[in-house]
């Protein structure tokens, strides 16, 4: 029965990580590969306005390689420090590790714990890049290099005031792409993939020097700071873009990692077989004095062996 529940649970989420990915991929569709399709909100502008005057440069930072650092990255992070965790483990623990069984399919517990954690991570991702896109949508703020993509065709436009009309004659597809600015999608997506990889490492990896997490945490988030920053100097976004991306991929992140996954919650665990008399986790004085009593010494070691034996390694 338990098995069939758990099953079922698996299946929901499934379902609801199929949703969220066919919303995020429609959305992409409709948004980035066609001029038509869904279109931003068509801001008015002046046409002696400078700060939407700007050349246009070339990025220093695409799409494809900010989508590598934002999620290539923490997933290959994952495997290999849930791999080290389980290979870290004591013999006595690793061998009485049981499998978990999902239907037909048997895990594991880490192999499924880290899936999960991929799959919720990547869950977060594509929520991040659905909101950052309905936010471009909507707004439909102006890039700073809008008017040099537009090419505004001055004797149509009446430039005393707004521009209302469509007046630009410069590529449809780059237009519509210069009319979404706020917020930065480099921004949000790097923040939420280092921001939740930072996380991550505080949580899962063990080590015993004081400053390798804070330097891999730093390493991390100063890179979405420079994806971020990058933009600027490319002339397609604003600060206030930037600012209000890191908000955003800052939100996701912290919501997935403690409220979701609940990362630090399961991470921060009793010692392992502490109800066991002779555990080693146990003080030594603590260890001593139970060895001097001698009514049901015999019996009492007897039983914390058995309990040993049916103790689970510890997942999350």
């Amino acid at each position: 029965m338990a098995s069939n529940v758990k099953v079922i649970n698996i299946l929901f989420d499934l379902l609801c990580f199929i949703l969220v990915f066919i919303v995020y991929l429609v959305i992409k569709i409709l948004l980035f590969s066609t001029a038509e399709g869904l279109y931003p909100y068509k801001r008015e502008f002046m046409c002696g306005d400078t700060s939407i005057h700007q050349p246009v440069k070339e990025e220093t930072i695409g799409y494809e390689i900010n989508d590598s650092l934002s999620f290539i990255i923490p997933i290959v992070v994952i495997m290999i420090v849930e791999a080290c965790n389980n290979m870290t483990r004591s013999d006595e623990t690793h061998e009485e590790e049981e499998k978990e069984s999902y239907g037909p399919i048997t895990l594991k517990p880490w192999i499924a714990s880290m899936i999960s954690l991929m799959v919720v991570f990547t869950f977060g991702g594509f929520v991040t890049c659905i909101l950052t896109d309905l936010s471009k949508m909507t707004v439909g703020r102006l890039r700073p290099s809008f008017l040099t993509v537009c090419q505004a065709n001055v004797t149509q436009a009446d430039c005393q005031g707004y521009v209302t009309k469509d007046v630009c004659t410069g590529d449809p597809y780059d237009v519509k792409i210069a009319r979404m600015s706020f917020p930065s999608g480099h921004s949000s997506v790097s923040m939420y993939g280092m921001l939740f990889l930072a996380f991550y490492i505080q949580s899962a990896v063990r080590a015993e020097t004081k400053l390798l997490k804070p330097l891999l945490q730093m390493v991390a988030v100063s890179l979405s700071l420079f994806v971020g920053l990058s933009r600027i100097a490319d002339n397609n976004h604003f600060l206030s873009d930037i600012v209000a991306g890191f908000i955003l991929g800052a939100i996701i992140a912290w919501l997935i990692a403690f409220k979701v996954l609940k990362l630090f919650a399961i991470r921060i665990r009793k010692p392992k077989f502490t109800h066991c008399c002779h555990s080693s986790d146990q003080p030594p004085s603590r260890r001593q004095s139970l060895s001097d009593k001698t009514a049901g010494s015999d019996s009492r070691r007897r039983n914390c062996t058995t309990e040993f034996k049916k103790l689970k390694p510890c997942t999350h």
